[in-house]
C-alpha cells in the first residue's frame, strides 16, 4: 500500500508559553484533498496549532512537514515558497478597509510578482467570481458589503496565489444559517474542482456535522480523535461526549443515529 499524500505532517508538536504547555507531543496529519474541521473546547489551543501549521509561529519542539518538505530545516526563501502554497482566510475576513475588493485581491498578486502584470486584473477578477461574488462587487469597499460578501471577498484573496492548502479561521462565524450553508457548499465545490485541501477552525455545528469530510478534536494537549462527527460522537471519551452529544449537538446526534437505523 502506498504512503498517504500528506499535505500536513506534524509530529510530536509541543507549544509552550512560559510554564503553560498548550500542546504536548501532538501529532497532526492531513491528507491531500480532504476538507477537515479542527475543533475542541475553550483553551485547547486551536488557533495556536493553526498558526504553527501555517508557519506563523515555530513550535517549541517537534517537526512539521508541509507538502513533504521539512519546514523547520529549509531556508527562509523555501519557507516563503511554502507559504505561497497556502491560502488563509483569517477570522473576520481581515480585509483592508481602505481598499476595494479588487484591490484587496490584487495585493498578494502584486506582492509576490509571479504573474505577468498585464494579467493581474483579469486574474483577480477570476478569483472574485470563483468565490461567488458578482462582478460589480469588485469596486466596492468592505463597508459596503454584507457579512457573507466580506467572507467571500476574503476567500477570493486567499485563493489569489492558487494555493494547494486553504486554511479558514471561523469562516462562517456571524453568518445566518442559509449563508453559512452556502459557504460550506462553496468550499466543498472548490475542493473538488480545484483539488484543494481545506483545514478550518470552526464552532459552527452545521459545518462540523454536515459541511466537512472529517473532524479533528483537540483535547488533553493532543489530537484526541479524528473522524466524522458521527464517529466521534459514538466514542466514550468524556470530552467527546460533552462536545458531540451535549445539549447543543443533541439534534445532530439523534439525526445521525436515525440515519444509521434507516440504512440498516
Amino acid at each position: 500500500m502506498s504512503e498517504p499524500d500528506w499535505v500536513i505532517d506534524a509530529r510530536a508538536i509541543v507549544n509552550q508559553f512560559g510554564s503553560n504547555r498548550v500542546h504536548d507531543g501532538l501529532d497532526f496529519q492531513l491528507e491531500r484533498g480532504r476538507v477537515r474541521a479542527l475543533v475542541g473546547g475553550s483553551g485547547t489551543g486551536k488557533t495556536v496549532l493553526l498558526h504553527t501549521l501555517i508557519m506563523l509561529r515555530a513550535p517549541t519542539a517537534g517537526s512539521l512537514k508541509l507538502f513533504g518538505v521539512d519546514a523547520g530545516t529549509v531556508s527562509e526563501a523555501e519557507r516563503q515558497r511554502l507559504r505561497e502554497r497556502i491560502g488563509v482566510l483569517f477570522q473576520g475576513g481581515a480585509l483592508f478597509t481602505s481598499l476595494t475588493v479588487l484591490e484587496n485581491v490584487l495585493l498578494p498578486l502584486k506582492e509576490h510578482g509571479r504573474f505577468d502584470p498585464s494579467w493581474l486584473h483579469e486574474l483577480a477578477m477570476s478569483k472574485i467570481l470563483l468565490a461567488g461574488l458578482p462582478a460589480d462587487s469588485a469596486n466596492k469597499r468592505p463597508i459596503e458589503l454584507s457579512g457573507g460578501m466580506i467572507k467571500r471577498a476574503a476567500l477570493a484573496r486567499a485563493l489569489a496565489l492558487e494555493p494547494e492548502l486553504l486554511v479558514l479561521d471561523e469562516p462562517t462565524s456571524g453568518l445566518d444559517p442559509i449563508s453559512a450553508a452556502a459557504f460550506d457548499e462553496l468550499i466543498h465545490t472548490l475542493s473538488r474542482s480545484l483539488g484543494l485541501t481545506v483545514l478550518q477552525v470552526t464552532h459552527d455545528l452545521d459545518s462540523i456535522w454536515r459541511g466537512v469530510d472529517e473532524v479533528a478534536f483537540l483535547g488533553r494537549k493532543k489530537v484526541l480523535a479524528v473522524g466524522t462527527a458521527a464517529e466521534l460522537a459514538a466514542r466514550d471519551e468524556p470530552e467527546l461526549v460533552a462536545y458531540f452529544r451535549g445539549e447543543r449537538s443533541m439534534a445532530y446526534w439523534q439525526a445521525a443515529q436515525s440515519g444509521e437505523r434507516e440504512a440498516v
